[in-house]
């Protein structure tokens, strides 16, 4: 596997250039985007499922753990779906057609941390490289990250694949991914937790409104 290699070739010119500041403003970019993922988690998609799923906060967090666990650990949301559909089936009993058909349609198409990831790791690169980011730059990476984001693979680090067409539509600079994937193991973990509670997130607000649908249709009893 020659990859390391040629990570390590992308990094070594940068490195050379910034010296010790490059570890620092990397440790900074690592612990901002474990730390807005978190966030993200707790601000958006917890409350999500709570006001607009209806779903009791502890319950959610407590049977949620699992699915979690296996996200952050195997860093890929595919490994995590046999543990989505088990906790959606049989310990939040939502209705087939979500464990069934939902969740593995998230787990293959819905990528909350993936969109996280790139705009951040754009933004990382311009201030790196000294590249200017405007307000239209910044709609650019944001639109590109969102778009992207549904193409990325459900396997570990897919994400920083799809990063590509983020940097290019800002002519940021390709090789700067060589210093990404120097800690994208660990940035890997939080994003794809991010995107299984995004997933389960989803089911319980779909849920509650089949089931709302369900009630008010008129009995034909």
């Amino acid at each position: 596997d020659t990859a390391p290699y040629g990570v390590f070739a992308l990094a070594v010119p940068l490195a050379a250039k910034l010296g010790l500041s490059a570890l620092g403003a990397l440790a900074g970019y690592t612990v901002i985007t474990c730390s807005i993922c978190v966030l993200y988690c707790a601000t958006v998609l917890y409350p999500a499922a709570v006001f607009l799923g209806h779903a009791p906060l502890s319950g959610f967090v407590r049977v949620w753990l699992t699915p979690q666990a296996v996200a952050f650990s195997a860093r890929s949301s595919m490994a995590a779906l046999p543990a989505m559909i088990e906790v959606a089936r049989d310990r939040l009993k939502l209705p087939a057609s979500i464990h069934g058909f939902l969740i593995p349609l998230a787990a293959s198409t819905f990528r909350p941390g993936a969109g996280v990831g790139q705009i951040l790791g754009a933004l990382f690169i311009a201030r790196l490289y000294g590249v200017p980011i405007g307000v239209g730059g910044l709609a650019a990476i944001t639109a590109t990250a969102l778009v992207t984001s549904f193409s990325v693979p459900g396997i570990p680090g897919g994400s920083i694949v799809a990063i590509v067409p983020v940097l290019m539509v800002v002519n940021l600079p390709v090789e700067g991914i060589g210093i990404l994937l120097g800690v994208d193991t660990i940035l890997d973990m939080f994003r794809t937790t991010t995107n299984t509670t995004g997933h389960m997130s989803a089911a319980m607000v779909l849920a509650r409104g089949e089931r709302e649908a369900e009630d008010a249709a008129p009995s034909t009893a």
